[in-house]
């Protein structure tokens, strides 16, 4: 997996700041967009560790559907999906889901000063 580097410029457009987390499926950036007066924004990187072609065939499509349903989804309390786009790295293509930046506590920092 291409590890992105924070001052990174993705499709000539989205600026990395900074790695938000890590899972599964891949990682998750705050950037900001160049072409919205450095607006931030959270790219969602579509990277599966699998081994068949097609798990990650599968796994692209589960991806994509995702990204429909985020586009179709408008409600004020939910981050604004922008946009899903391809982009060739050091000769390797990778799929990238764009949304709003949310500032805020994340859901387990919340779960976990509760419990406390």
């Amino acid at each position: 997996m291409l590890c992105i580097q924070p001052g990174q410029i993705l499709s000539n457009r989205y600026a990395i700041v900074r790695q938000l987390g890590q899972g599964g499926f891949g990682r998750t950036y705050l950037a900001e967009d160049i072409n919205r007066f450095r607006e931030p924004c959270v790219l969602k990187e579509f990277s599966p560790q699998v081994e068949t072609r097609y798990v990650l065939e599968k796994a692209e499509e589960l991806f994509q559907r995702e990204a429909t349903v985020l586009y179709k989804l408008q409600h004020p309390q939910r981050p604004k999906f922008r946009e899903l786009f391809r982009t060739n790295l050091s000769g390797k293509e990778y799929l990238f889901l764009v949304q709003d930046y949310v500032q805020g506590q994340n859901y387990r920092t919340l779960l976990d000063h509760r419990l406390a």
